[in-house]
């Protein structure tokens, strides 16, 4: 079996989505995003959902790019999350801002301060997902910042479980993200 695994390609993304730390179904989101296969409304017209228009912002057709990366709701979240992980780009789709973070966000280190960048990442795109969908089948809806507060949080509780004693600076990513001093102490060794 070795032998057919040495001839597949490496997909330039594949460490944003298998990293550790993650949330599995971050991470799942975040594949079938990332391969333009999550069902937007633009490619799902069906007898129940017959409108095309992106359900968060209603001002243009919903596609990964629309839904991503352009729409007036999630540009701001992005913002965000650019800002707080530290890095700022302005590339013109959904394609192109994946290649730049599967190029510049590579780490040797099972916890880095990018595996925490592409945890934020998953998050976002996991919770606009399910955002979409939750207006659409509950035709319920929650604000931008709502969603970016889920989103933290979502993080800060995979920091809370993780180690992340691996980093440059663990106590500046505590700080900023609001953890106990006491996670940063070893673990007690059983004698």
């Amino acid at each position: 079996m070795k032998q057919f695994s040495n001839h597949l390609p490496t997909l330039p993304w594949t460490h944003l989505v298998w990293s550790k730390p993650s949330i599995p179904k971050h991470s799942f989101t975040l594949w079938v995003a990332i391969q333009n296969r999550l069902p937007t409304l633009n490619q799902r017209c069906t007898a129940h959902i017959n409108a095309t228009l992106c359900v968060l912002c209603g001002g243009e057709p919903e596609t990964h790019d629309h839904l991503f990366f352009n729409c007036p709701y999630v540009k701001p979240l992005w913002t965000f999350i650019q800002t707080r992980c530290g890095f700022h780009i302005s590339p013109s789709s959904w394609e192109q801002f994946i290649g730049w973070v599967s190029f510049h966000w590579k780490g040797k280190s099972t916890f880095s301060s990018n595996s925490i960048s592409i945890m934020c990442l998953a998050s976002l795109v996991y919770n606009i997902w399910i955002e979409q969908n939750r207006r659409i089948f509950q035709k319920k809806a929650i604000s931008a910042n709502s969603l970016l507060h889920i989103t933290l949080d979502s993080v800060r509780s995979k920091l809370l479980t993780s180690r992340i004693l691996d980093l440059k600076d663990p106590r500046r990513t505590a700080a900023e993200w609001d953890l106990s001093v006491e996670i940063l102490r070893p673990p007690d060794r059983i004698a």
